[in-house]
């Protein structure tokens, strides 16, 4: 049954990408089967190195949203989980040296007893899970088994849920760029696929963004001039820098000055191609 319930949980918190979200559904399910009156996950924040409230749920949950209560690394029995890398049962808090009454005076409310695990990956604690006031009685060695093996499953989604969220914000910020480029600028994969058209360049060429997608030689099949461009690039797999085409862009002549760069990954191996333009008519036009 326990490993049905894992399982469950587990397909549930992989199923969203989204850190909020992930954190959410950890929360509530444990809630629900341990069966506490409160609950929360914080992780360290790498920057101001406290403990944020990701997420908190239960009576008075929401003054600590409203505040934006934070805990020091160091304090409190979460403190203690975060710090040891261990678990932390106390089914006594208001005996227990360790429990920071801070929280309890803001809120209002009395907490009595707390199971604190730590969330571990590769040996880096990102934070806790808390869980307060077990409604059947005391925590037991059976509670800490459980939430443990929830937390290692946390671990997982909470690096992915990031690592999607830092690749997210670069795809956006490198979006940012090619929208904001003064020039035009095109990329095709190896394949020929197009993938990027930035504004600048449908500007100039009077092409559709929509071309995205489909191969070059069909979606610049008015352009044979950077249709041979962009064949002669992929054989020879090298860049040119700093040249000249003549195109007809509708019923208009134009000088385009542009460059070919070579995309290649981190190991140097070739990705694609890219194209940097710009209209140069007329200044030629002038010179």
């Amino acid at each position: 049954m326990e490993e049905k319930i894992l399982f469950e949980i587990s397909r549930s918190i992989s199923s969203t990408l989204h850190l909020d979200k992930v954190l959410e559904r950890i929360l509530d399910e444990l809630i629900k089967l341990i069966g506490v009156e409160a609950g929360s996950i914080l992780l360290i924040n790498s920057e101001s190195h406290q403990l944020d409230f990701k997420v908190a749920k239960g009576e008075k949950s929401g003054i600590i949203k409203d505040l934006n209560i934070k805990i020091k690394i160091d304090e409190g029995i979460v403190g203690v989980a975060v710090q040891t890398g261990k678990v932390v049962v106390s089914n006594n808090v208001q005996d227990d040296t360790r429990f920071k009454k801070d929280i309890d005076w803001l809120t209002g409310f009395v907490t009595k007893s707390i199971i604190a695990v730590p969330i571990v990956m590769k040996g880096k604690v990102l934070g806790a899970i808390e869980l307060i006031n077990k409604r059947s009685g005391d925590f037991a060695e059976k509670d800490t088994e459980f939430v443990s093996a929830i937390a290692a499953q946390s671990a997982v989604a909470i690096e992915n849920a990031r690592l999607y969220e830092e690749i997210y914000f670069l795809k956006e910020y490198m979006n940012d760029i090619f929208e904001s480029m003064p020039g035009g600028f095109i990329a095709i994969d190896r394949y020929g696929k197009i993938i990027t058209i930035n504004p600048r360049a449908s500007q100039i060429l009077n092409i559709p963004k929509e071309l995205i997608g489909e191969n070059f030689t069909a979606g610049f099949i008015r352009f044979p001039e950077i249709v041979e461009l962009f064949k002669m690039a992929l054989s020879k797999a090298e860049a040119q820098l700093r040249r000249e085409v003549h195109l007809t862009v509708g019923n208009n002549h134009k000088i385009i000055g542009y460059s070919i760069i070579m995309i290649k990954n981190a190991s140097g191996i070739n990705k694609g191609i890219g194209m940097i333009f710009q209209d140069i008519t007329n200044i030629k036009n002038k010179s």
